[in-house]
């Protein structure tokens, strides 16, 4: 008798973790280009100031600002075509973005000069304020309004897997030798962005409205739950995800014993971590409050950064690498938090004709928070270190506490997520 393979994991369990059952299918050829898309980031990002630095002889601190630069642009740009998504369709605005990232990445092997970087950064921001609204407007008008909020998430884990996919190929190429490897990943990467154009060819363009015809920025800002919850995200990005993704690095190699490459595990922890839990997280959240909700995220946040200052102050070597591990895996668990609430409650609140401007809102709040979180950040850390971790968490507990005293009955009534 043939016996039958065992495996050490049960596929349908894992299958339930990565994957949201029941979304239709133009809903996965878009999550099959956001993997696509954040595969090639994920070729590129890791590398992208050592080439200008390295092969292109530009000073560091002009290389990091030059590709920084482009954030300052995507805040308005993201604004822009939150409102041509309203007049023309998101589909047609994101193969726009697709296509300006297609050509400014192939630009940037044509870069020899600190300025050209600079204008290929800042074409860079073009594209990227314009994915956000672009996307996040597109798959929700693939889906029905009680499944957006997991289609989101799904979009989160697909970006996910593309990024870390694609910074293993991108190191496995450099750790090949391959002859003008940078190159190679730029022109691979604006690869990506024209495949992800080209496969929206085969997708439809849902909710194209005339331009101005509901009201415009104005109806939009008018909206008090729009307003605190671009102010939470802001809150939540600036004293959360940004500080946590850009400044603990520093923070970490500050400590006596904490090697550059353990840093790389600690943010390991932070994929793994979301692969695991973000789905789930999202469906506990269906249905309640989403204040309540992201009050318990700010409290875990809370909790997150306590035990980076406690690491700081106590710790050394590995017993310090394993601990930022573990406060990364608590950090993480508010993140989904942050992702299975703020984005589908925006598109959850937004009339259809004005769904692309409030997203757009919402991108601006994100990216407000990494111009105003990292200086302020880093800021802390050169006069004291652990006033870093402190202030962040002080600053995610009084965020908790002033949500927990929002009318959630209020919010309940509106159905999101």
């Amino acid at each position: 008798m043939q016996r039958r393979l065992q495996l050490p994991w049960n596929p349908s369990a894992v299958g339930r973790l990565l994957i949201t059952p029941g979304l239709p299918r133009h809903a996965w050829l878009l999550q099959a280009g956001v993997t696509l898309n954040f595969f090639g980031n994920g070729l590129v990002a890791p590398y992208l100031v050592i080439y200008l630095h390295f092969n292109r002889s530009i000073p560091l601190s002009l290389a990091a600002l030059a590709v920084g630069s482009g954030g300052i642009l995507a805040t308005t740009s993201g604004l822009v075509v939150g409102a041509l998504v309203d007049g023309f369709g998101p589909r047609t605005c994101l193969a726009f973005a697709m296509s300006a990232n297609a050509v400014a990445y192939a630009a940037y092997t044509q870069v020899h000069a600190s300025w050209q970087a600079f204008a290929v950064g800042m074409a860079v921001g073009i594209g990227t304020g314009a994915y956000g609204p672009s996307v996040q407007a597109l798959l929700s008008g693939f889906v029905h309004s009680e499944q957006r909020a997991a289609a989101l998430s799904q979009q989160r884990m697909s970006a996910i897997v593309g990024l870390s996919l694609g910074g293993l190929a991108s190191a496995a190429l450099v750790a090949a030798g391959v002859p003008s490897v940078y190159t190679v990943l730029l022109l691979l990467d604006s690869a990506t962005f024209l495949g992800f154009a080209i496969l929206l060819m085969f997708l439809p363009n849902p909710h194209i409205v005339r331009s101005g015809a509901s009201g415009g920025y104005r109806a939009v800002l008018s909206d008090r739950r729009l307003r605190l919850l671009a102010l939470v995200s802001l809150v939540m990005v600036g004293a959360g995800i940004a500080p946590m993704l850009w400044i603990l690095p520093a923070f970490a190699r500050g400590i006596p014993g904490v090697a550059v490459g353990s840093i790389g595990l600690i943010y390991a922890v932070n994929t793994a971590v979301i692969l695991l839990l973000q789905l789930r997280i999202t469906r506990a959240a269906h249905g309640r409050s989403p204040t309540l909700v992201l009050a318990i995220g700010a409290g875990i946040w809370t909790a997150a950064w306590g035990m980076v200052a406690i690491t700081g102050s106590l710790l050394r070597g590995w017993f310090a690498v394993a601990a930022l591990a573990g406060a990364m895996a608590v950090y993480a668990t508010g993140e989904c938090i942050y992702t299975a609430v703020v984005t589908p409650t925006a598109a959850a609140v937004a009339p259809p004709l004005l769904r692309g401007r409030y997203l757009a809102v919402m991108g601006f709040a994100w990216q407000a928070g990494f111009m105003v979180g990292p200086p302020a950040a880093g800021a802390l850390v050169s006069v004291e270190p652990l006033a870093f971790p402190l202030a962040a968490g002080a600053i995610c507990a009084l965020l908790a506490i002033a949500l927990s005293g929002v009318d959630r009955n209020r919010w309940a009534r509106l159905g999101a997520p």
